[in-house]
């Protein structure tokens, strides 16, 4: 018995647009990813990555189609400059999600920066109070009249040293208050860095990377699923027909039948 396979349109019709909507997506991040590469020519550069990834799209469903149909070193060569432009296209989506990032990041690594220099600041002034008040304290007990005198002078020092480090400590509140809004634009790396006590970078470039090894492969093999499907399809719309054709019963000659 014949196994019909039966691929119905509308799965032909799904595979086709998720392959183009992943396919442009793609092509549309790596555009925009070259352009931050190339930005001396950015329209140029454009212009150029689209046309290609028009191109690499048609190639791979074309080698899939006609593979046995074409001659060994133009189907080595449309291989090599399908991967070739797969690797393009990585590059970047690559480039464009890294500047994403470093654009979300930015304000947040200034803003640590800052809190740092300005909890430096504020341990410096607590260690000028710190050596103000020691030397005081190493005044021998029996010149209580120049120490006291010591301790007048050093009061106004301490006080403003005092009033610095109030000052850095509500600079650093409203820093932190800032960075808020900040924190939630990349929280859930945060999150992650803190949970496997690794660092923020390097939890969004293996994301990045992992994004970028997925993407383009799977635009290109959903453009071969598509081409798979259509010609199964049209491999049984053929075979219906055949196997309809051969169905249809010859109508009997009596003559014959009664002579036998």
């Amino acid at each position: 018995m014949p196994i019909r396979i039966r691929m119905s349109r509308i799965y032909i019709y799904l595979l086709g647009s998720t392959a183009l909507c992943i396919s442009s997506i793609g092509a549309l991040f790596s555009i925009i990813g070259l352009t931050h590469l190339f930005a001396g020519a950015p329209i140029s550069v454009g212009l150029l990555a689209g046309s290609l990834e028009a191109a690499k799209l048609v190639v791979a469903g074309f080698l899939y189609r006609y593979w046995g149909h074409v001659n060994v070193l133009m189907r080595s060569y449309l291989c090599a400059a399908v991967v070739l432009l797969s690797g393009i296209t990585s590059l970047g989506v690559f480039g464009y999600l890294t500047h994403a990032y470093q654009k979300s990041s930015q304000s947040y690594k200034v803003q640590q920066l800052k809190i740092s220099q300005l909890r430096g600041e504020q341990e410096m002034t607590l260690e000028q109070i710190a050596k103000v008040e020691e030397f005081i304290n190493t005044i021998p007990k029996n010149r209580i009249s120049k120490k006291f005198e010591i301790y007048e002078k050093s009061r106004k020092q301490v006080a403003n040293l005092t009033k610095k480090s109030e000052e850095i400590l509500n600079q650093i509140h409203e820093v932190e208050m800032e960075g808020f809004s900040t924190q939630a634009e990349i929280g859930p790396l945060i999150d992650v860095s803190q949970a496997f006590g690794v660092s923020v970078d390097k939890i969004a470039k293996i994301l990045i990377l992992i994004f970028v090894s997925v993407f383009d492969p799977l635009a290109i093999c959903l453009v071969f699923a598509w081409s798979l499907a259509v010609r199964l399809r049209e491999k049984y719309r053929g075979n219906e027909a055949k196997i309809a054709e051969l169905s249809v019963s010859k109508p009997v000659d009596h003559r014959y039948k009664k002579a036998a």
